[in-house]
């Protein structure tokens, strides 16, 4: 199906989505035809010849479940012949072929779950690496996702005042690629090594990766630089100081003394570190690369651009469900990751339709 670009034509380039315009319409391009053959193929038997609805078709209605934040059922009742139509949704003599409420239900909570839901935020942030290739910063801070205050499950914040859970989210630019879920009293830096691990299976090409004093440790200076290819700039606390052993005199001293597995103190500087990374030398690869950040007088204005995933954040939780009230205490992973990657999916499509602030998802209805 033509994807209806008429929103989006003006002269000098692409503009504002219009207010009122149709959600699913938007939602109407085969930008997710790829990623939805994915799925299908990893999730459902070739073997068994059962019929089932179009995977992209249940991807489409669960993202606009969670826009518009709806149950199952009204997701389904409230669509329009139009809606049906933008959705590719098949056409009989009784009108259009739609999933039963509980088939849409049965489908993320079984056919995926959570493990299936996090491989869709892999596929699209894969798609969002490959078409943002000119954002090269990279951000990594928590958001808290607030539960009831009466919630038994969530375990109450000091600091943030309510009870929550946390998600742990890489941003490329003003895009949100990964995220890893976890509970609302976890210390960050213990949940920065998993989303490192995702954040590299998505292969995105950085320059620097900006991270709050929470994640202040030379592990992960070291993680980030060796893992991700980018410089970290990570928010030094109060009092730091230049540790010698991050040096280059003492590099060049530690790659002699392990001569035998192979150190050269004439290879490059970089070479070098790799090689004491490799070599079980994490932590004082870590003190040389803080060492470089407490030496630079750029340093500080660079730290200063980490507030924009605060602003990104706070789309998030205006454009879907992103807290934790009225959610099974079982399933609020599977759901915040489902919304998450709504979210994605959303940011995806402006991206590849050519819109100039593709976050700015407000006007869509």
């Amino acid at each position: 199906m033509a994807f209806n670009t008429e929103f989006l034509a003006k002269k000098g380039g692409f503009e504002e989505i219009e207010p009122g315009f149709s959600l699913t319409e938007f939602l109407s391009s085969p930008y997710l035809d790829t990623i939805a053959q994915t799925i299908e193929r990893e999730y459902y038997s070739r073997q068994v010849s059962r019929f089932h609805y179009p995977v992209i078709l249940m991807i489409k209605l669960l993202v606009i479940k969670c826009f518009r934040k709806q149950s199952y059922v009204r997701t389904i009742r409230l669509l329009t012949e139009d809606d049906c139509f933008n959705l590719g949704a098949e056409k009989t003599e009784a009108g259009y072929l739609l999933p039963n409420p509980a088939t849409l239900h049965n489908f993320v909570k079984y056919r995926l779950g959570v493990e299936g839901v996090e491989r869709l935020m892999h596929l699209v942030g894969e798609a969002i690496v490959l078409w943002a290739q000119q954002e090269r910063v990279g951000i990594i801070d928590s958001t808290p996702i607030e539960a009831s205050r009466y919630d038994r499950y969530a375990l109450f914040h000091p600091h943030y005042q309510v009870k929550m859970d946390k998600a742990h989210i890489f941003h490329l630019g003003p895009y949100p690629l990964t995220m890893v879920y976890s509970n609302g009293t976890d210390a960050d830096l213990t949940h920065l090594f998993p989303l490192i691990e995702r954040v590299e299976a998505l292969k995105p090409k950085l320059s620097l990766v900006l991270l709050d004093t929470g994640y202040d440790s030379y592990e992960a200076h070291a993680h980030l630089w060796y893992h991700l290819n980018a410089r970290p700039c990570i928010d030094t606390r109060d009092g730091a100081v230049i540790q010698e052993e991050g040096t280059e005199p003492r590099i060049r001293h530690w790659v002699n003394k392990l001569w035998r597995a192979g150190g050269d103190i004439h290879a490059p500087l970089t070479q070098q570190l790799r090689f004491l990374y490799q070599h079980g030398r994490v932590e004082q690869v870590g003190m040389h690369l803080r060492n470089k950040n407490l030496l630079d007088p750029e340093f500080p204005t660079l730290i200063q651009s980490r507030g924009e995933c605060e602003r990104i954040h706070g789309r998030i939780k205006a454009s879907v469900t992103f807290h934790l009230k009225g959610i099974r205490h079982e399933s609020r992973k599977l759901y915040m990751t489902l919304n998450f990657v709504a979210y994605q999916i959303l940011l995806l499509f402006g991206l590849r339709a050519g819109l100039k602030n593709p976050t700015h998802l407000s006007a869509l209805v």
